[in-house]
């Protein structure tokens, strides 16, 4: 928009408007329609772009809008095409957000979010087309009563610029929707994970009428992989995703320790038993296929089962949260630090099925470790 220069008749001065002079004669300039249509369009775009309704009997209208547009902090120009936009993630420390869950005597129950947690999830701009990551404080909010023996998941999207959670029933192998965003409070289909526009924040199962619903709450963070470097003897976990499918886990003992066994492994308790092959490269012959795990006994990711060995183990784990098992596969390699024979190689192959439960959920996989000298955990969750 620019001044109307190629109007001669407007009776512009130096490029801008004049007023009329009576002393001298001179005419005062004239605005054409097109400009004052001009102007007058320009400034109703902004302020429907403030997602205001134009007022002629008001005059902060325009004024309302740019601080309404500024604060967004977007137009069209910066907006993505929705796939390539992050998927939702939740700002607390485990990448969870908290949810609390009640009885209610004559259904399911319900459950409930706190106020004041920050996520960041994608807004459509132009439906299914264009789309914008935004970051909302959470408000205090609570479903409905929930039915009785029921499997909901709690999500959450934008909805009139505002983050709307709901409840919808599903399974945890339910498609994804092609516009990436469930239907809010619909019947069924809502068990599929986070996507750019729509967040899935938890697992919910109700029981009988007056009981507790049980919640397993869902990681959103902007990874899955997890990392920690341990010494000595002590306990950790690993964190476990109803929506995930597989996992990795790579376990490696870079430096022996100089005087001790290392020690890597599952806690007692879970698991349904299984086998390995063991195989010495320089014989090349395999032994105790059959007792690698007794049920419910703990089982070894690995041990340098002589001093100063040197372990790396790989785990694949396999998820059917339906049974409430996984299945394991381990490839583990030894080498005596320093030798430099054959003879001091083995080789693990390993199988083995573990049951989990809701505290696998809510505090992850636990693992021991005993001597451990900077031995290193990397654990991926696969969607």
């Amino acid at each position: 928009m620019d001044y109307p220069k190629s109007v001669p008749s407007a009776g512009l001065v130096n490029g801008k408007f004049v007023d009329e002079n009576p002393l001298t004669g001179t005419p005062g300039s004239l605005i054409p329609a097109d400009w004052g249509n001009g102007v007058t369009q320009e400034i109703v775009n902004v302020i429907k772009a403030g997602d205001l309704t134009p007022d002629e009997t008001k005059y902060d209208q325009l004024l309302q809008a740019i601080q309404s547009v500024s604060a967004k902090g977007w137009n069209l120009d910066s907006a993505l095409p929705i796939g390539s936009l992050p998927t939702a993630t939740v700002a607390t420390a485990d990448g969870r957000l908290p949810v609390t869950a009640i009885a209610v005597a004559t259904n399911g129950g319900k459950v409930s979010i706190p106020a004041g947690v920050f996520v960041s999830i994608g807004q459509e701009v132009v439906a299914g087309q264009l789309g914008r990551t935004r970051t909302f404080s959470t408000a205090a909010w609570s479903s409905l009563d929930l039915l009785p023996s029921t499997v909901y998941f709690l999500r959450a999207q934008v909805v009139g610029n505002i983050l709307t959670f709901y409840m919808q029933r599903g399974a945890l192998n339910d498609a994804q929707p092609e516009g990436l965003k469930g239907t809010v409070n619909g019947t069924a289909g809502g068990g599929f994970q986070s996507t750019p526009l729509d967040m899935c924040i938890a697992w919910v199962s109700t029981s009988a009428p007056g009981t507790t619903p049980t919640v397993r709450l869902i990681y959103n963070r902007s990874t899955l992989c997890w990392t920690r470097t341990v010494n000595g003897d002590g306990l950790i976990y690993l964190p476990l995703d109803p929506l995930s499918r597989a996992a990795r886990l790579v376990v490696g003992n870079p430096i022996p320790h100089p005087t001790a066994i290392t020690v890597v492994g599952f806690a007692p308790g879970g698991w349904l038993g299984g086998n390995y092959s063991f195989l010495s490269p320089a014989a090349t012959t395999a032994s105790g296929w059959n007792g690698w795990s007794t049920a419910n006994d703990a089982v070894r990711i690995f041990t340098s089962n002589v001093l100063n060995d040197t372990t790396i183990s790989t785990l694949a784990a396999s998820f059917d949260h339906t049974q409430a098992r996984s299945l394991w596969q381990a490839y583990q390699a030894e080498h005596t630090y320093g030798a430099g024979i054959a003879d001091s190689d083995e080789l693990l192959l390993s199988m083995g099925i573990k049951a989990f439960s809701q505290s696998d959920y809510s505090n992850g996989i636990a693992i021991n470790f005993s001597a451990a000298v900077n031995v290193n955990f990397t654990w991926e969750l696969i969607r």
